[in-house]
């Protein structure tokens, strides 16, 4: 009879610490972080025929271009980014990706050169 009475007075109190503690494990894990992690496309909107204007950072926002980008590396489309790599007006951050640029012989595609992401660099270019 008194493990009745003990485990209606304390289940909901173990039931509680139990939670808090798989809770706790799981944001020890990053499972907090993977929540925050969102991959968004970013579109280019310059001349690719013009080094600098790939290379400019504000001319790639997640505004679509209307260009097929189909992975062909002759020309400047589009980018992978997390949203952590914008700007809040929706603008590649220059501090967190850097980018150069890579004369294809045709136009110009981006490379990075720099930035404090830890996003791996993924363009999508066209023809």
């Amino acid at each position: 009879m008194n493990l009745k009475i003990f485990i209606h007075q304390y289940l909901p109190a173990i039931v509680a610490v139990l939670t808090i503690v798989i809770l706790s494990a799981l944001k020890a894990n990053g499972f907090q972080e993977l929540k925050k992690r969102a991959t968004l496309a970013i579109y280019f909107h310059g001349n690719p025929s013009i080094a600098s204007q790939v290379a400019d950072e504000s001319l790639w926002t997640t505004v679509p271009n209307l260009e097929t980008c189909d992975a062909t590396n002759h020309r400047a489309c589009m980018q992978l980014v997390e949203h952590t790599d914008l700007t809040s007006s929706g603008v590649l951050d220059a501090t967190k990706i850097e980018l150069g640029t890579m004369n294809t012989g045709i136009g110009f595609i981006p490379t990075r050169i720099g930035g404090t992401s830890a996003t791996p660099f993924r363009p999508i270019n066209r023809k």
